[in-house]
């Protein structure tokens, strides 16, 4: 089941929602230099999250958790509006080690790699927990 990629596209694609141009001015969008493209991210954040079922999910809870963070993952698992988590959090939680190991082979910054990983997490993760509770947690 690939629940994660259906929230994915729901949610990467809500983030950048504009207006689309008229059939014959389309063109693929490049992301800026640095900036990973929305194949990347999507490959990222299944890999974060442990693929399309999202089996990782209480594994990153619990990263966020440990670094004292409980109250913005709560605001994001429960239901209401999501805390803000910043790109410093970000590379607390996961280390900036790993995601310069996630980024360089891509070609993307890890600095903007956090940055957009911080946009994102929190509405996945809401988006994982409609009912306001992670599956097999209390």
């Amino acid at each position: 089941m690939d629940i994660l990629g259906e929230i994915l596209k729901q949610v990467i694609q809500g983030a950048g929602a504009q207006p689309a141009p008229a059939p014959q001015q389309r063109q693929p969008q490049q992301p800026p230099a640095g900036m990973p493209s929305a194949g990347d991210l999507n490959d990222i954040l299944t890999q974060i999250f442990g693929g399309g079922s999202a089996s990782k999910l209480p594994d990153v809870v619990r990263q966020f958790e440990e670094k004292g963070m409980r109250e913005q993952v709560d605001s994001w698992v429960r239901t209401g509006p999501n805390k803000p988590v910043d790109r410093r959090q970000i590379e607390d939680v996961f280390g900036q080690r790993e995601l310069e190991q996630i980024a360089k082979p891509r070609g993307i910054d890890r600095e903007q790699l956090a940055e957009v990983l911080s946009r994102y997490i929190p509405k996945i993760i809401d988006e994982l927990t409609p009912q306001g509770q992670i599956a097999g947690r209390r």
